[in-house]
């Protein structure tokens, strides 16, 4: 066994008690169910504010879990909607109906605060009932405002004020109305939030495969939607249609969605026969197509998918914001929109393009504009995706109760619902030879070929998902992943990393340093190694020969990463019992100890001068030589190493790692450290590290620093928004200082799948423990 002396450096450290999580325990607050009560209209009922309440509901449910119990008041449901469903329903022109609800909500334990969403006209003719109401309740007030008048009637701007006196918290969906609301009838500034209307994630496709489903292969689409009335002014794109027909004969209109019910009430189908007598007229019949139904949600994101602009008609010059058009964008469509607040900011977003009220000549004008120019909508298309992102209902959710959160007086305890294991967008991204470097959204981008560091990666990841689920199909994709890493093995032990997509090795692997990339494989077929036990002996052969054939140039490593992932695989492969690693462990070991002793100080307790990426492999690796050697400078190493980097990474309950846009040097100030730049792969070899210190050493501080930075993925970041999306399966390439990287390549979609196994591990650990 080798043996080296000990140095000062080690010296010291070992002498030294490392104490630092010791002295500042995070003592975990009781969760306590909390009572949440929303006001609103709600499904079945039929309307725009409805269908938001229940998304937003939907979303709070799917992210946190039960640690928050939801209550919905129901206003005015229709008589078919079965009451049971509710916490309670108002039904405004019942006697003492506000009084009956005031009391109930008062009597409710552990509830603080109440929600309601408000639309002119839901409380007509009860406003006065309504203010007492909330006036009444005892409670923090939270009004969502659909609608904000910018020129209101004396009677509106009075009760406007009124309703901000007693609420606690208006919430608006544009910045537009809340400069209203601050200019026009004199509120607070502190007191309104801007939270955008939710949208819904979207699993991008093929916009012509989608409408070779819908046999429109040929043809343009123009797309609206919506619950039908005369606000939306249809008619005004039929007026226009004409022109955009002489200019593009395959121009298709789908008007999509069923007469609204209030509409239905009052007059029956009057206006869409008006419509259909319009088309007519001016002989539009193959040029339209209406689809008067209840569209399904997973149909009708098809459908703006397919869609190559969509048209926002509406007459209605106080209209606040648009449900639908958000959803419209969410899909990568083009927007031309009348000039509403929520249309203005997005054509300053360069999303869209707008057009006057009621001014066929001038739609069709803008649309001709528009479809003449494809690289333009492409430009649209992207940058409605980049802005809507943030605008996710799980984002929206998290913005909701993270303000309640901190302006409750009550601890609000929210814990965040783990997704499901999801291994589609890895299989997507996964060809007949290996797995693609990277993708546009979450479409798989061929042309930008293979990497060694990402086919390594998805070994792991797959490798741990067999041993997790044993379903058969994966060891397709295992030996794949093992056959590329064997593919990129060189004669002389070396591997390549870059590979062209068709399948010859790129000129960038004379230019790259190799080594990390040497490591990583190492790491994946030491894995491999380590599972004979489930995994078919034609796989652990090998990656046993792998190991073989690499083992003099595991002696030539100087990268410090490198060192660490290949000790890591071989700590797998020492475990198989098969070959004895220790002495090849304990060698690779002292090397980073020297490093160690070269470079820490009292201040500085690192193996380099500078953190850059990937740093807790180093002291992951140390204590994974402890467990092979037992020795105690490895560990003590391994210990001191490790609390320095969480000390660099993790404040107020929030891990922020070290940013790619620049690294932070010994004796630098943390807060002049880079903006944004937070890989996924950072945090996910955190968590992971987190995990094997919590095994070995067993402090639960540990395990509390892992469930702080896995949530990173789900929202618990500086943005406040998801880097995960559970749509796809895939994870968003970066978190930067103002936006999210949508692209879901395989280092960040992996980096979230090896997160998430990782808590599945430790929640199964607890189980048994």
């Amino acid at each position: 066994m080798l043996f080296k002396t000990q140095h000062p450096t080690t010296e010291r450290v070992l002498n030294r008690q490392s104490t630092r999580l010791r002295e500042t325990p995070t003592i975990a607050a009781p969760v306590v169910s909390q009572s949440l009560v929303m006001i609103t209209t709600y499904p079945p009922k039929e309307c725009g504010l409805a269908t938001f309440a229940s998304d937003l509901v939907q979303a709070i449910q799917n992210q946190y879990r039960s640690s928050l119990n939801l209550h919905i008041c129901a206003l005015n449901p229709p008589k078919s909607a079965p009451r049971e469903n509710f916490f309670h329903v108002l039904e405004t022109d019942k006697p003492y109906a506000f009084q009956n609800l005031a009391q109930k909500i008062k009597k409710m334990e552990a509830n603080e605060w109440v929600i309601v969403q408000h639309e002119f006209g839901l409380y007509r003719n009860h406003e006065v009932e309504f203010l007492e109401f909330l006036n009444t309740l005892e409670k923090k007030v939270m009004v969502v405002l659909h609608t904000v008048l910018p020129q209101p009637s004396p009677e509106i701007e009075g009760f406007m004020k009124i309703l901000a006196f007693l609420s606690h918290t208006l919430v608006v969906m544009t910045h537009h109305s809340k400069s209203i609301l601050v200019d026009r009838y004199g509120i607070e500034s502190s007191k309104i939030i801007v939270i955008p209307h939710g949208t819904h994630l979207v699993e991008h496709q093929s916009k012509a495969a989608l409408k070779a489903q819908f046999q429109w292969e040929d043809r343009t689409i123009l797309t609206t939607f919506g619950l039908l009335s005369s606000g939306k002014n249809i008619e005004t794109t039929l007026r226009a249609l004409p022109q955009v027909i002489a200019r593009f004969p395959n121009v298709l209109f789908l008007i999509v969605g069923k007469t609204h019910p209030g509409v239905i009430h009052a007059e029956g189908e009057q206006y869409r026969e008006s419509l259909e007598a319009l088309i007519q007229t001016l002989g539009l019949e193959n040029h339209t197509v209406q689809l008067n139904s209840f569209i399904e949600l997973p149909k009708l994101l098809d459908l703006l998918q397919l869609t190559d602009v969509y048209l926002f008609t509406s007459k209605n010059q106080d209209q606040a914001v648009s449900g639908t058009f958000a959803y419209a964008m969410s899909c990568g469509c083009p927007i031309v929109a009348t000039p509403i607040p929520h249309a203005l900011e997005v054509v300053q977003n360069g999303s869209g393009i707008l057009f006057d009220f009621e001014q066929p000549d001038h739609l069709a004008h803008q649309l001709i504009h528009l479809l003449e120019r494809p690289q333009l909508q492409m430009e649209m298309r992207l940058n409605g995706l980049h802005h809507m992102e943030p605008t996710a209902w799980e984002n929206t959710a998290i913005r909701y109760m993270h303000h309640l959160q901190t302006h409750s007086d009550q601890v609000l305890n929210l814990e965040y619902r783990w997704p499901k294991i999801n291994t589609n967008h890895v299989k997507k991204m996964t060809t007949d030879f290996g797995m693609l470097q990277f993708s546009k959204l979450n479409l798989p981008d061929t042309s930008s070929g293979y990497t060694l560091d990402d086919n390594a990666r998805a070994l792991v990841a797959i490798g741990q998902q067999f041993m997790l689920t044993s379903e058969p199909n994966l060891l397709i994709y295992i030996k794949r992943y093992m056959d590329f890493i064997q593919y990129c093995l060189q004669p002389d032990g070396r591997f390549l990393n870059y590979v062209h997509h068709d399948q010859s090795f790129s000129l960038q692997n004379e230019e790259a340093n190799l080594e990390d990339s040497f490591g990583r494989a190492i790491w994946a077929v030491g894995f491999i190694a380590a599972s004979g036990d489930i995994l078919p002996l034609n796989l652990i052969a090998q990656a046993e020969s792998v190991l073989k054939a690499t083992q003099i140039q595991r002696g030539m490593l100087g990268s410090p990463r490198a060192i660490a992932f290949t000790l890591k695989g071989l700590y797998y492969a020492h475990q198989s019992k098969n070959i004895d690693y220790q002495d090849e462990i304990e060698a690779l070991a002292n090397q980073l100890l020297d490093r160690y002793n070269q470079t820490a100080t009292k201040e500085w307790e690192w193996f380099e001068s500078y953190l850059t990426y990937g740093n807790s492999i180093l002291p992951e690796a140390m204590l994974l030589a402890w467990k092979v050697t037992q020795r105690t400078e490895f560990k003590s190493v391994a210990l001191s190493s490790f609390h320095f980097l969480l000390d660099h990474v993790f404040s107020d309950k929030q891990i922020k790692v070290i940013s790619n846009n620049g690294w932070l040097h010994a004796g630098q100030d943390l807060e002049t450290m880079a903006k944004g730049g937070e890989q996924p792969i950072d945090v996910a070899y955190t968590v992971m590290t987190l995990y094997t210190f919590y095994n070995e050493i067993g402090k639960s501080e540990y395990a509390q620093k892992m469930t702080q930075a896995y949530h990173w993925f789900l929202g618990e970041n500086g943005l406040h928004e998801i880097l995960y999306n559970p749509k796809t399966g895939g994870c968003y390439d970066g978190l930067e200082h103002d936006h999210i990287n949508l692209n879901q390549g395989a280092e960040s979609t992996l980096s979230h799948l090896l997160a998430r196994q990782t808590m599945e591990r430790y929640s199964q650990s607890k189980m048994f423990n």
